[in-house]
């Protein structure tokens, strides 16, 4: 592990087993993840450390965002990032095809004729919506990503434990993601280490399996070594 292997910290007590191994798996799967992670780890025991929390916040978040896409899984969308182009698109259409004539709007029970082609992206913007609302949440989108990415039985399954922690664990790290406004509004530590260790189990519960088989086929190496010798 390059990055975890030139930490001065490493013998710290809150670098446990459990976090060597998402530290092993983050360097061995997407390694360009490794170095917000173990900052994370950091920064939650450095308790004077500026926007801390923020900081460790938008990394978990970026996790969460971005890490199913590094699997080979794709993201979420976003309304945010989905909707300001549709609705600047329709605008477009809006004008390039204006309702025929003086619309009056004033009556309630007036209809309002548009044409072809902004009925049919009102039906688009329509349908993207109801597609969103059906795609999984980020939390589960996460939980199917890391289950999948390594082999697992027929039988195997993931906890529902397993969908909800990640579901609430997004919700409290991404409201603490971003800068506010106004110095009453910055969040406190309060619950940080909490949540976040909760995120490591639920994290580890999916991937634990990865490092048993890879400690089975260090033993078998290991015995098939010796015998040679």
């Amino acid at each position: 592990m390059a990055v975890f292997a030139q930490l001065d910290d490493r013998s710290k007590p809150y670098w446990t087993k459990q976090r060597r191994e998402l530290a092993a798996w983050f360097e061995d799967r997407v390694p360009s993840f490794t170095e917000g992670y173990v900052a994370s780890v950091r920064l939650l025991h450095e308790n004077f450390f500026p926007a801390r929390i923020h900081l460790v916040c938008h990394v978990v978040r970026d996790i969460y965002r971005r890490l199913p896409g590094s699997l080979g899984y794709s993201n979420t969308s976003r309304p945010t990032e989905v909707f300001p182009n549709m609705v600047k698109a329709l605008v477009k259409k809006w004008e390039e095809y204006p309702p025929p004539g003086n619309v009056d709007t004033d009556g309630a029970s007036s209809g309002i004729q548009v044409s072809r082609q902004v009925f049919r992206y009102v039906e688009k913007i329509i349908e993207k919506s109801n597609e969103m609302a059906s795609q999984p949440s980020v939390g589960n989108h996460l939980a199917i990503a890391l289950f999948r990415s390594i082999d697992r039985r027929d039988d195997e399954f993931i906890p529902p434990w397993v969908i909800d922690a990640f579901n609430a664990e997004y919700d409290f790290f991404v409201a603490r993601a971003h800068l506010v406004l106004e110095m009453k509004k910055v969040p406190d530590d309060d619950g940080l280490i909490e949540n976040f260790e909760k995120f490591e189990r639920a994290f580890h519960s999916l991937v634990g399996p990865y490092f048993s088989g890879k400690e089975e086929l260090d033993d078998i190496l290991q015995s098939t070594n010796t015998t040679t010798d």
